[in-house]
């Protein structure tokens, strides 16, 4: 596959000073290392390396042309699309817009299969057009390609309850900690003293990630109910792009729930943009700034009666979910799935196992992607799944709120749109090609504590016999699901 490298990602991979060695660069690193051992190919857009021959510092320009030579330039790039430029406005003529929309154009004309850049603005306009699953932080760019085409894999991590006190306060995740926070140590030592509940991720004899939580009712910001503050949330950056941030924030939501509460909010500097982008993307809004000018991000659990009316179902459920959902506008369906694919995809559920330890990105995540050959093809945003596990004690295990769908024979297309959500390999993608494809996309919602087997939805009449496919469930029985989710109907 072709994935075309923004300059905020060749820079610190080809450093020309210490000035230019980023945090990113173990990531972009790992990164270029993965795309040559799967045999991908990473490309510049000629339009960055004009921008790079136009450094006032000639010397500069001259060495970092002279390094980025070798990577190939994109042959022939698509024009400027029209239609980006309909939606994002006409840039000026060797602008940082008009070179943003060439490198969009590349993707949205599919001279390219991903763009990785680490540029906000650019995150924000791909999200506009409808591109944002094809342009990639470095992060999501390494489980992409570690989804698609999997190597050796890594040794599983453990996420680990514990209490701050049995934090070990040397371990190397707390560096940049230290460089942000003044005092840091004399906070984490307050922490500790009141018995703060925490999680890691294991990765050997590191952390791989860390998440300090502290129960604050009241709060700084008059935020309403039982509230929550993440006090610290932090993946390190060399173990980017397995998604653990989804598989810290996926335990954290699991606390919430289980603890009745209603709000939920975290302190963090502008600059942790990755960090931004995951909480905006499960439903924090940006509420205000603190007094140490860091940016205030709160998420509300309980949802007020009429916002049931006026959020459809998906939206509803980004706002106020994962756990939260309605059937309110929603069709229902049951989709069956194989044990060896229900272990990867819900590793939570397997029975041996109290909290995630699965290293697979798609496991690690909230937001999924199924593949199948069903002939269904009315899936809409929002519409509730039901998954069914076959053969090995079947029954609907865990729910789902699909996000999108694409049916499509070509195995780019697909591996493009499901892209680290899937437990499919990109050759299993291919063989699985040789006739049209339905893949979905959809948020876990609810992993069921107690499984619903095939004699009970028999005897509600939901289902006559195990599905072979994706089924829609009759209107008449959503009221019974919907009084077992506990949701509006």
């Amino acid at each position: 596959m072709h994935f075309l490298l923004d300059t905020n990602i060749l820079i610190p991979a080809e450093p020309t000073s210490s000035d230019d060695i980023e945090p990113t660069t173990p990531a972009i690193v790992a990164l270029l290392g993965t795309l040559s051992e799967g045999g991908h190919q990473a490309m510049v857009h000629p339009a960055s390396m004009a921008e790079i021959r136009g450094d006032r510092d000639a010397e500069r320009a001259q060495t970092r042309s002279l390094l980025l030579g070798k990577y190939p330039s994109l042959p022939q790039p698509p024009a400027m699309s029209s239609r980006l430029v309909a939606a994002l406005g006409s840039p000026a003529a060797g602008s940082h817009s008009a070179i943003d929309l060439l490198l969009l154009s590349a993707v949205e004309g599919n001279a390219v299969d991903y763009f990785v850049t680490e540029d906000d603005r650019l995150h924000r306009r791909a999200k506009r057009v409808g591109l944002a699953d094809r342009v990639l932080t470095i992060a999501d760019a390494l489980a992409t390609v570690r989804a698609l085409f999997p190597t050796v894999p890594q040794s599983p991590p453990f996420v680990s309850p514990l209490l701050a006190h049995q934090l070990d306060e040397t371990d190397p995740i707390f560096a940049s900690f230290r460089g942000d926070y003044a005092g840091f140590d004399t906070w984490l030592a307050k922490c500790k003293r009141e018995h703060r509940q925490a999680w890691v991720i294991r990765a050997g004899d590191r952390y791989a990630g860390l998440c300090i939580v502290h129960h604050q009712t009241p709060n700084d910001y008059g935020f309403q109910g039982k509230t929550l503050k993440i006090c610290s949330f932090k993946i390190a950056d060399e173990f980017r792009g397995y998604r653990y941030g989804e598989l810290l924030l996926k335990t954290v939501f699991g606390y919430l729930v289980e603890n009745s509460y209603e709000c939920v909010f975290v302190e963090a500097f502008a600059k942790h943009q990755e960090l931004f982008t995951l909480m905006v993307d499960f439903g924090f809004e940006d509420a205000r700034e603190s007094a140490q000018r860091e940016r205030v991000l709160m998420k509300r659990l309980r949802p007020p009666t009429p916002e049931v009316h006026r959020l459809g179902p998906l939206e509803f459920n980004i706002t106020y979910g994962p756990h939260a959902m309605t059937l309110v506008g929603a069709q229902v369906l049951v989709v069956p799935i194989q044990p060896r694919y229900h272990s990867l995809l819900f590793p939570e559920l397997r029975a041996q196992l109290a909290l995630p330890t699965e290293s697979h990105p798609f496991g690690n995540s909230i937001r999924k992607a199924y593949l199948c050959h069903s002939k269904i093809r009315r899936i809409a945003a929002g519409d509730v799944i039901l998954f069914y596990r076959s053969q090995e004690d079947p029954a609907v295990t865990a729910v789902g709120v699909a996000e999108a769908t694409l049916v499509s024979q070509s195995a780019d297309e697909i591996a493009r749109f499901v892209g680290q959500r899937t437990v499919y390999s990109y050759v299993q993608i291919q063989a699985m090609a040789s006739k049209p494809v339905l893949a979905v996309l959809f948020r876990l919602a609810r992993a069921l504590r107690k499984p619903w087997d095939l004699d009970l939805l028999k005897r509600t009449g939901i289902l006559k016999s195990a599905p072979q496919s994706f089924m829609q469930v009759k209107p008449e029985f959503l009221p019974w699901i919907a009084t077992q989710l506990a949701v509006p109907h």
